[in-house]
């Protein structure tokens, strides 16, 4: 009988765990319960490929699952946004922060090093994910609350899956982390302070 040992049994749970969070949210998203922004959904599907390339070159194994997961419904998401998401899709911010993005791959390319390469994709995931954390926070209703507390759930576990503990790989997961819950806490707080709702569904692009 196979015995799995914790990093892999907790990176088999992180890639259950985001399939349950974001397979719903993409039901809700087609009921119109949920509205994406689809220039983060964007940021955030680059990034997440760099993030799983990255990973691998600094030999990520038990975490890959997690990594993997995250990376593919993170780009199914904003794919699917450009139907049922709201906001713009590329203004002028956000084709800086994909420049800023691919310094970072060149970065990689000349040090050697995908570790600034990742660094700089966190920092601008980060600034993509204040603006839906803003969304949340004033439209409460267009994020499921459930789905991201899976998605916690799924990111904590791919903490746990990373079995060297080496910083490299640790950043990425702890950063999702982080995210999840603080758009958690904003859609919690928008509810409480009784932000407003939307007034028209947000048109396709």
């Amino acid at each position: 009988m196979m015995i799995f040992e914790w990093p892999t049994a907790l990176g088999v749970a992180s890639a259950v765990l985001g399939t349950a969070a974001f397979l719903p949210y993409l039901r809700e998203m087609v009921l119109g319960r949920a509205y994406p922004l689809r220039a983060t959904w964007l940021i955030w599907s680059v990034l997440s490929a760099m993030a799983v390339l990255s990973n691998i070159s600094k030999g990520a194994d038990s975490s890959l699952p997690f990594l993997l997961t995250q990376a593919g419904f993170t780009t199914l998401i904003f794919l699917m946004s450009l139907r049922y998401g709201m906001g713009g899709l590329l203004r002028r911010g956000d084709l800086g922060l994909l420049c800023c993005a691919g310094i970072g791959l060149l970065l990689w390319m000349v040090t050697q090093d995908a570790f600034w390469a990742l660094i700089i994709a966190i920092g601008i995931s980060a600034l993509g994910g204040a603006l839906t954390v803003v969304k949340t926070y004033r439209h409460p209703q267009t994020e499921s609350g459930c789905c991201w507390l899976l998605a916690a759930g799924a990111a904590i576990c791919g903490v746990g899956s990373v079995a060297s503990w080496d910083m490299a790989l640790l950043v990425y997961p702890v950063y999702l982390t982080v995210l999840y819950i603080a758009i958690l806490l904003a859609a919690w707080a928008g509810r409480r302070t009784g932000q407003g709702v939307l007034l028209a569904t947000p048109a396709p692009l």
